[in-house]
């Protein structure tokens, strides 16, 4: 295709018209210079420019005016769109006004996002001349060395007809175009002289149109190509998904991914290997006969804290089933007012303990009757609120003094998930960063999905030394047990008291149906029952009841103790 006819991405720069101030001013009907502006009118318009040897374009522009308003403004711009991922920018230099060959009056040459917006003082017919130098318009192309600058640019107001002469030494062509932003329409006329002057004529540029001359240069011409060009932002850019993006996003997320696994592989581990779980037979063969007896003395709440490394609402629930098992208060079901009323519970204290209490079992008991020695179940949410975090600190405590764990667990995920928030927030500001400033955005999302899986790491991080590893492990011979064995085998004399005592710890390990029947089965007859020490019901109930009793009140306490406070976290 022909130089002269292809239409190269330089050629097609668009010079922006006003900026954002200067139209707001343009349209305002109450502006002075607004009204000046559609008064004004242009009545000749000449340009002479020469390319110098440093490769900068020398300008000079002569505008006939018969002016409107007391000022004249005008907008050059440097800074015009490339290709779909650049922009080319211009510098100005040098830049004066005269007025009717007079330095201009209040000449402001004031800088704007895109270029430079020149304002003068003008009075009826006005001869302006601009003066200015260009640098950066020359460019390399895929075709040689060129040549190119929106000359007619920036003017409110139509031009009737611009006449442009350019000397470029060793110009071999010249194409041209004008019109309004985005127009590729030629020129009226472009032609190049013998002595390498480009003649240039446009009839009727409108208001904020521009006319872009680009000419090419031989290969004897020794100006050197200065064109720059600056990246344009865009979303697409800031995210863009490449083999080098792709690539530092996987290297740092998997740095990220190792650096979480290596610290959980160092920091986050048991001390020992948790054994298999063999049947834990938790029967002590005494004088008296078999009673239950726990795995090295554990106790329920200790039981689901070593398990799951948490003190949460069943891990309380199954503590308080303990105390009443053991006679520290008792469990009273509230007859219904009606068939489908709604069930309540009243909780009795017997007596406030003493040292064989632990400090979380104490800190409970006091929480729950902190208003009295009776209190009913629906009751305890806005009275166990302020109450329930000391028991929760108690318990962490508690399996530290232990020795099942160096650090209590919850400080320990708090570490992790403070450091993972706080990489997660370092990606959520580098990535805003890149994507400001570069193409690598995903990269910045790569440290924040790294500060993700740090915070989830974490909440497996809490450690059990090699003591808690071995109790863990009795643990689950315990629950072995509790799943697959029942207190049939007993003395029928033993089963009642052996089942009670194991209800706290098969709630803890979500077996209460079970052991709650294994209760209900000691019924030997249909007469009602008045209670079992720990847990009476109303009148005409039944100790086969208590199954369906007991899953109810364990599912309303704790019901109680999510509502009062959320025990998690």
């Amino acid at each position: 295709m022909s130089p002269k006819r292809r239409l190269l991405p330089a050629a097609l720069l668009i010079c922006l018209t006003a900026p954002v101030a200067g139209l707001f001013v343009a349209l305002s009907p109450v502006s002075a210079q607004a009204a000046g502006r559609a008064d004004d009118q242009i009545t000749a318009y000449t340009a002479d420019a020469t390319l110098a040897k440093d490769g900068r374009l020398q300008v000079k522009e002569t505008v006939d005016l018969t002016a409107g308003g007391t000022t004249f403004s005008r907008t050059l711009t440097t800074r015009v769109r490339s290709d779909s991922e650049r922009d080319r920018t211009y510098d100005l230099k040098d830049v004066s006004a005269t007025v009717n060959g007079q330095p201009a009056q209040g000449f402001q040459n004031q800088s704007t996002d895109n270029g430079r917006k020149l304002t003068v003082n003008v009075s009826g017919q006005s001869k302006i001349v601009y003066s200015y130098t260009v640098d950066n318009v020359v460019a390399d192309s895929t075709e040689g060395r060129e040549v190119s600058w929106p000359i007619v640019q920036g003017f409110a107001v139509p031009v009737p007809t611009a006449n442009l002469s350019v000397s470029v030494p060793f110009a071999t062509w010249v194409t041209c175009f004008a019109g309004r932003t985005g127009s590729s329409m030629p020129c009226t006329s472009s032609q190049l002289g013998e002595s390498a002057d480009l003649q240039i004529q446009q009839n009727g540029v409108p208001a904020g149109g521009r006319v872009t001359f680009l000419t090419g240069l031989s290969d004897q011409a020794t100006v050197q190509a200065n064109a720059q060009y600056s990246t344009r932002w865009s979303l697409g850019r800031a995210f863009t998904v490449d083999s080098s993006t792709i690539g530092l996003a996987v290297i740092v997320f998997g740095i990220g991914l190792l650096g979480a696994v290596g610290l959980w592989f160092f920091r986050g581990r048991d001390a020992a290997k948790v054994g298999e779980g063999a049947p834990e037979r938790p029967v002590l063969d005494g004088a008296d006969g078999p009673q239950f007896a726990a795995p090295d003395g554990i106790r329920p709440g200790q039981v689901g804290t070593v398990v799951d490394e948490t003190a949460d609402v069943v891990d309380i629930t199954a503590t308080l089933l303990d105390l009443a098992v053991r006679n520290y208060l008792t469990i009273v079901e509230q007859p219904r007012e009606s068939h489908f009323g709604r069930l309540d519970w009243e909780l009795q204290r017997l007596h406030p303990g003493g040292p064989e209490l632990l400090p979380y079992e104490k800190a409970l008991l006091d929480a729950v009757f902190a208003d009295g020695d009776t209190v009913l179940v629906s009751a305890l949410g806005p009275s166990l609120r302020p109450r329930l975090n000391l028991v929760r600190e108690q318990l962490y405590a508690d399996v530290v003094t232990q020795g099942w764990f160096n650090n209590r667990p919850d400080a320990v995920r708090n570490r992790w998930t403070t450091a993972g928030v706080v990489l997660l927030g370092a990606g959520v500001v580098l990535t805003i960063v890149l994507a400001i400033v570069t193409k690598f955005g995903l990269v910045g999302f790569a440290v924040m999905a790294a500060g993700l899986v740090l915070a989830l790491v974490g909440q497996a991080a809490p450690a059990r030394t090699a003591r808690g590893a071995a109790v863990l492990g009795r643990v689950a011979g315990l629950q072995h047990y509790l799943a697959n064995e029942s207190s049939s085998t007993l003395p029928q004399s033993h089963r009642l008291e052996f089942a009670s005592r194991c209800l706290p710890y098969a709630a803890v390990l979500g077996l209460t149906e079970k052991w709650a029947l294994e209760i209900a089965a000691t019924d030997d007859d249909d007469d009602p029952d008045a209670g079992i020490g720990w847990y009476s019901g109303p009148e005409n109930w039944h100790l086969s009841d208590i199954g369906e009793s007991l899953s109810n009140f364990v599912t309303a306490f704790g019901g109680s103790l999510t509502t009062a406070r959320r025990l998690f976290g």
